[in-house]
């Protein structure tokens, strides 16, 4: 009676090929920090829309308590945006990207309609399209914020 089993050239036949087969699959499990970072600053700035949306600015910069100045707005920068990642209440996220364009450095308000504001309420508002370009390992995707409208396109 023969026994029937796997010879030694067989497994490593195996063992091989599940070896190229991790090796091309651990490529789609790599970080895409640019696609991450456009994500993270786009939603940042609709948050600050959505906040601003509804909320009672006609005191801005008045005298009555429990108005914020703050609300609505957000402060477009690496640092800033860092910041604002790790709060407690937040998921931590790093920032991989560089940043550029018209956006970079630049206070943006929203009014109560969503309105995109140069600086503060005291500013007019935004008038022409506003651009960020976040950059990682040679690529680009740029936020593009629409004026009137708020409206974020991301390409």
């Amino acid at each position: 009676m023969r026994k029937r089993a796997f010879t030694l050239l067989e497994l490593v036949f195996v063992i091989v090929i599940i070896g190229i087969m991790a090796g091309v699959a651990s490529s789609a499990f790599k970080p895409h920090y640019l696609i991450d970072d456009t994500n993270f600053v786009s939603a940042k700035i609709k948050e600050a829309q959505v906040l601003g949306v509804g909320y009672d600015h006609l005191d801005f910069g008045g005298t009555s308590s429990g108005y914020d100045a703050t609300t609505g707005c957000i402060e477009i920068n690496k640092g800033s945006l860092q910041e604002s990642a790790s709060n407690t209440h937040e998921i931590n996220h790093k920032i991989h990207t560089t940043f550029s364009g018209s956006l970079d450095g630049k206070k943006i308000c929203f009014d109560s309609l969503g309105r995109p504001h140069k600086d503060d309420f005291d500013g007019e508002l935004l008038s022409n399209v506003e651009t960020l370009t976040l950059s990682y390992d040679g690529e680009d995707k740029n936020i593009s914020l629409q004026p009137i409208t708020g409206y974020l396109l991301v390409e």
